[in-house]
């Protein structure tokens, strides 16, 4: 407790701004001179942690008690009477140091060493030079502004990093020392365009960037964010004017987040984020259900091009456009360019499953209240033309053939419902037999367009997709806790099972490959199937919940939906690497 009591003592007078008792050079001779020693506790920053140690102060020289310099270095003082002598003894790696108090030789392992100063004894304690002893222990000793930074293994090395701030590379120097790195706060502010001042009489440290302010002390793992407290892992120091700290800990203070060797410096985007879509390369349009709007976001930086105040969206083939409804069921196209919106016809039914066509005229949809219709919208003219209303309910995931000449679709028939008395107000029973999904096709370019089934197993049928013009693939599971479902791929009524057994989370098709996130004992593994060698090949695993996958059309990116305490977030897998959009 006493080491404690007096490390918080001189950090409340140095945070202070109290005058110490001696003027520091360069941290061992001191211009100040006194005739009768001075006996103090000294802040040490030992490998990032901080403590104290007792100092004598004589005659312009600051020397430290051996026995807890010993201590810092695993070793152990002892002190032999008989001889009037010293011995620090460390076992591993072994070492022998003899001192004798007013003597400028030592013994190292029994041969002589000189010292520059003369060890000082006061009381039963021997007062030594810090520096030559820790180097003889294998560390560095290194004091600046009446504090000591000290190695216990090996001598400061210093660095120099690449990072990304907001995608932009930026060099950070730093110095590591005893798996420790500590990195220049003047190069960290410099990336955010921040300013940092050193208080020349206290050693506080300020970094300002607008109204945001940070406020630390080499001798304190507390530091001051716009008022609020922050803890570091490992204490600060300042080397040759140069405040170093934790990354991490000065980037959180001002506001940023660390993902891998990327900085976002305004911190990345916040809040629930679902159903990304690719509008290019390096743009991804994400729906906010937090605030009902979308993003346009910028993954080089990871920063926000444009909101937009609307969710939903339905994405265009050649990524330019949007299609959405407004709660009054009008149709809108949204230019994601200019913004401008434009609203397409007045027609006001209820529309959904938007599917672009391939050359971006016109919308196919599912149509009525009931989704008992399919219909296909002009872009031009706001003209609505039914394909298919058959009055069958409950149509859904409308999918167009990669030529453009089929549409599926998948019909769950309503259950029969069974009732006690003529006026049917009391319900005897549902008979749900035969109202499994089932698929169905429609050929556009037939006159009568007359809808086909594709399937007639009792089973659920999801994610279904167009593999090619005559090959579809979906997920098939049943109600069971057993049984999981399996991936499944038919072609001219002939079906084929793809992937047997897997709890899949996600199946979705792009480019002619199957893409799947399948969960197996808590990891989540992302796969893809390539029908051209019929082989299957991992992208990437992780602990993290995947919730939903979009595979880029552009390059072999993934932007992933991952659940997390406070709702979804987007990250990508990018050449096996997770890399964080959204938090």
């Amino acid at each position: 407790m006493k080491k404690i009591i007096a490390g918080a003592v001189m950090a409340s007078a140095l945070l202070a701004g109290s005058p110490l008792p001696w003027t520091s050079l360069d941290g061992q001779v001191y211009a100040a001179t006194s005739v009768k020693p001075v006996i103090s506790r000294y802040p040490v920053n030992v490998n990032g942690t901080l403590t104290t140690i007792r100092s004598l102060h004589h005659s312009g020289v600051a020397l430290f008690a051996a026995s807890d310099l010993a201590k810092l270095f695993s070793a152990k003082c002892t002190y032999d009477k008989a001889h009037q002598r010293y011995e620090i003894r460390r076992t591993s790696p072994a070492i022998r140091i003899v001192l004798q108090a007013g003597q400028n030789k030592a013994f190292v392992n029994g041969k002589h060493f000189s010292l520059s100063i003369a060890p000082q004894r006061s009381g039963k304690e021997l007062y030594i030079d810090a520096k030559p002893i820790a180097k003889l222990l294998g560390g560095q000793w290194q004091t600046e502004n009446g504090i000591a930074v000290v190695s216990t293994s090996g001598s400061f090395r210093s660095f120099s990093e690449t990072w990304e701030f907001d995608g932009s590379p930026s060099v950070i120097h730093g110095v590591t020392f005893h798996h420790a790195s500590f990195y220049s706060v003047y190069d960290i502010a410099a990336a955010f365009d921040a300013a940092v001042h050193v208080d020349k009489k206290t050693s506080m440290v300020k970094v300002t960037k607008g109204k945001r302010t940070v406020l630390f002390h080499p001798f304190s793992y507390t530091l001051n964010a716009n008022g609020k407290k922050m803890n570091m892992p490992i204490a600060p120091f300042i080397q040759k004017g140069v405040p170093y700290a934790d990354l991490r800990s000065i980037v959180r203070a001002l506001g940023g987040d660390i993902d891998g060797r990327f900085i976002a410096t305004a911190g990345l985007i916040k809040g629930m984020s679902t159903h990304p879509q690719w509008v290019n390369q390096n743009t991804l349009l994400i729906s906010r259900p937090d605030d009902s709007t979308s993003l346009l976001l910028d993954i080089r930086s990871r920063t926000a091009i444009r909101s937009i105040n609307q969710m939903d969206l339905t994405l265009s083939p050649s990524g330019k456009q949007a299609a959405y409804v407004d709660e009054n069921g009008h149709l809108f196209i949204i230019d994601l360019l200019s913004n401008v919106v434009k609203q397409i016809g007045d027609d006001d039914e209820v529309k959904t499953d938007f599917v672009w066509s391939n050359d971006g005229r016109s919308l196919y949809c599912i149509y009525g209240s009931n989704n008992e219709a399919i219909a296909v919208v002009s872009l031009e003219t706001g003209s609505i033309n039914k394909l298919i209303d058959d009055k069958v309910k409950y149509k859904t995931d409308l999918r167009l053939s990669p030529d453009g000449t089929k549409l599926l679709y998948t019909v769950a028939n309503e259950g029969k419902t069974n009732y006690t008395d003529d006026q049917k107000t009391d319900v005897d029973s549902i008979d749900t037999s035969g109202t499994d999904p089932q698929l169905f096709l429609v050929d556009l370019s037939s006159a009568n367009k007359q809808p086909t089934p594709l399937t007639s197993s009792p089973d659920n049928k999801v994610n279904s997709a167009f593999l090619s013009n005559s090959e579809i693939v979906y997920v098939s599971a049943i109600d069971s806790e057993t049984a999981r479902p399996s991936l499944k791929r038919t072609r001219n009524g002939n079906e084929q099972t793809l992937l047997a057994d897997q709890n899949i989370i996600d199946a979705v098709v792009v480019k002619s490959r199957i893409y799947v996130a399948i969960e197996t004992n808590g990891i989540y593994t992302i796969r893809i199937f390539d029908p051209s060698t019929s082989s299957w090949t991992t992208m990437g695993s992780t602990k993290n919940e995947i919730t939903s996958i979009a595979p880029s059309p552009y390059d072999n990116q993934i932007a992933v939906t991952i659940a997390t305490e406070n709702g979804e977030k987007i990250s990508i897998l990018r050449n096996g690497r997770w890399i964080d959009m959204t938090k």
